[in-house]
């Protein structure tokens, strides 16, 4: 019986430690990007391990990759290195000569704790406030992992996901983005995760990790649909070519993931009014009420 407990004991001390690492060997996330008229993706991978102040670190190596709709061409560039640990539940990263907490997943409702923003440009403050509203687990890939809920302390110029999950990090960018200036980040929302013993873990914001231009190069649900002008000023134009059902949702959101537009479809073709958002690349997300079926980029120009 003794055998018996040390053994179980020890299985669920394992689960516990896979649940709680931290960029692992092939750790690799997928984020949203666009900005103006380029789109595309940024790609962050662990690389390998460095020593930083004494620390054993995780190097992660950041990627953009886009595509620009005006000159209609592909591109990618290298962004910088990010130097991370793990430390009793807590990922810490480096920033202006020394580290800060990244998530601290020992934190409870109502704790909080202090971030450090870009270096060297940082058109905000150089540190900011991450407060944490609420904790609880959730199952991914049959692991039990808390995730924080949190938002920027009041007056933070930096912010964080409102959803932090052990292993994966914010569902929407993995470091803190400024608050300060509008519409300057260097990612948006999370679209996938994985690593050498973690199953990949897909959002669903996109049909592939890594498209760029848009779903219709490799689903063939695309056949179904027509969207046009693109780039669109005023209105844009939803066709259905062949009936899938009776009714579809509709939903516009930004690159950061935020909702513009939810909006019912029941007819095989309507215009959709975009007049009110402002310049810049949009999702078009259509579902049929139950589950994914399409997802496009728009543009959105000036007048």
């Amino acid at each position: 019986m003794k055998t018996i407990l040390i053994s179980l004991s020890l299985f669920f001390l394992s689960l516990l430690t896979m649940a709680q690492v931290w960029a692992p060997s092939g750790a690799t996330w997928y984020y949203e990007w666009a900005s103006m008229w380029y789109s595309g993706y940024v790609k962050i991978s662990y690389i390998g391990d460095t020593i930083v102040d004494s620390k054993s670190c995780k190097i992660l190596k950041k990627e953009r990759f886009t595509y620009d709709w005006v000159n209609h061409i592909y591109s990618n560039m290298f962004i910088g290195y990010e130097y991370t640990y793990q430390e009793s539940n807590i990922v810490y990263y480096y920033r202006y000569g020394q580290f800060f907490k990244l998530y601290d997943f020992n934190s409870s409702a109502g704790s909080s704790w202090e971030v450090a923003g870009w270096e060297p440009f940082n058109p905000c403050d150089s540190t900011g406030l991450i407060v944490v509203n609420s904790t609880g687990m959730i199952t991914v890939n049959s692991l039990s992992l808390k995730y924080l809920n949190v938002s920027p302390g009041q007056n933070s110029t930096w912010a964080l996901s409102d959803t932090i999950i052990e292993r994966i990090g914010p569902l929407g960018y993995m470091f803190p983005e400024p608050t300060c200036v509008v519409d300057l980040f260097e990612g948006g929302s999370l679209r996938c995760y994985s690593d050498d013993t973690f199953e990949l873990y897909k959002r669903g914001q996109a049909p592939a990790c890594d498209y760029i231009i848009g779903a219709d190069e490799i689903s063939p649900e695309s056949n179904y649909f027509k969207i046009y002008p693109v780039p669109a000023t005023s209105t844009i134009t939803l066709e259905i070519t062949k009936k899938i059902k009776d009714k579809m949702m509709i939903e516009i959101s930004d690159i950061l993931g935020k909702k513009m537009k939810s909006i019912e479809m029941d007819k095989v073709k309507m215009s959709i009014d975009i007049e009110d958002l402002k310049g810049g690349v949009y999702f078009i997300l259509i579902t049929d009420h139950n589950s994914f079926i399409w997802n496009r980029k728009i543009i959105k120009t000036a007048p």
